[in-house]
């Protein structure tokens, strides 16, 4: 627990140190009224996260089966997105935390063992999106030469993404499908209490494939659905780009996000890794340092959205809860 809280310290001071040094880089005045300039385009950037939140929320409703999915309402799944999202982004938890509060925060008839499932599932089918979709935009970005990589990077990246695809589909094997005899006897207890959960997944797995991969394309969609917040913000910034470089500085966005998931608020990782995008793209370095901190205010306000949600949810009575 020390160690953790120390690592946590660690990281936000280098992150904090990594936002100073750009922002005196490229000159605090400079930056100042480029963010003056964009104006009340925060006030359209601010509501274009809600067709992301949609979007994944019909990748989780997807994680449901079909005869569960009906008793959830579609909105309480975006509420609970926001909330949960909100929890992984504020907090030094590698983007788990916000797992654990979904399952509590859904309201409707359905059994407490379907809802984590789900959780399970969305969660799973959300890391393989992400990892298809930055896979995806390298072998275009290679094939492109869009992007000045520097020797082993893309190899480095790639070979980082097909760990995640690996570690998800090895989780899931040993979790659900059938956990080794040493897995067994290491951890009998948590393993007979979860069985339940374990034997939907099995089910979902074996039943819904459909689903599943209806699941992994939305949540793929959403990443997706940068592209379009980054050309908006280049716009209003008065430095348009097109929208294939626009869903380029995207990929490497997420490959970014990837390898910084345990810096707490993207601390300083959201404007060096934009400016180095935008850079590698032959774009303004100081532009994507720009873009990247309106981005991560537009994040913070949604993020903190989602903490009073989840804030809200806690001090309301157990019986509303459950409503």
């Amino acid at each position: 627990m020390r160690a953790r809280r120390w690592f946590s310290v660690l990281v936000l001071s280098l992150g904090t140190a990594t936002f100073l040094y750009l922002l005196w880089s490229f000159g605090p005045l400079r930056v100042w009224d480029r963010l003056r300039g964009f104006g009340w385009g925060f006030a359209l950037v601010l509501p274009f996260q809600i067709a992301d939140h949609m979007l994944n929320a019909t990748g989780w409703r997807l994680a449901f089966s079909p005869a569960e999915a009906p008793k959830v309402s579609f909105w309480d799944l975006v509420r609970v997105r926001i909330a949960g999202d909100g929890v992984n982004y504020l907090t030094p938890s590698g983007n788990i935390a916000g797992e654990f509060v979904r399952p509590g925060m859904l309201r409707g008839s359905l059994a407490h063992d379907a809802k984590i499932s789900s959780v399970v599932i969305a969660k799973a089918t959300q890391a393989v999106g992400q990892a298809l979709f930055v896979l995806f935009g390298l072998i275009y970005l290679l094939n492109a030469h869009a992007y000045d990589f520097k020797a082993g990077q893309a190899g480095w990246a790639a070979a980082g993404m097909s760990v995640i695809l690996f570690g998800v589909a090895l989780c899931i094997g040993l979790f659900a499908v059938q956990p080794p005899e040493w897995l067994r006897r290491r951890f009998p207890s948590p393993l007979e209490k979860s069985e339940p959960v374990r034997r939907r997944l099995r089910e979902y797995l074996s039943r819904h494939p459909g689903r599943l991969a209806g699941s992994i394309l939305f949540f793929m969609l959403g990443y997706a659905w940068g592209a379009a917040e980054i050309w908006l913000i280049c716009a209003f910034l008065g430095y348009p780009i097109g929208p294939e470089t626009a869903l380029c500085i995207e990929f490497l966005s997420n490959l970014v996000d990837s390898f910084a998931f345990m810096v707490p608020a993207k601390i300083g990782t959201q404007e060096a890794g934009k400016a180095l995008i935008f850079k590698g793209l032959g774009l303004a370095a100081d532009m994507g340092f720009t873009a990247g901190l309106i981005r991560h205010s537009r994040e913070m306000l949604w993020a903190a959205s989602g903490l009073s949600l989840y804030a809200a949810h806690q001090r309301a009575p157990a019986t509303d809860r459950r409503i």
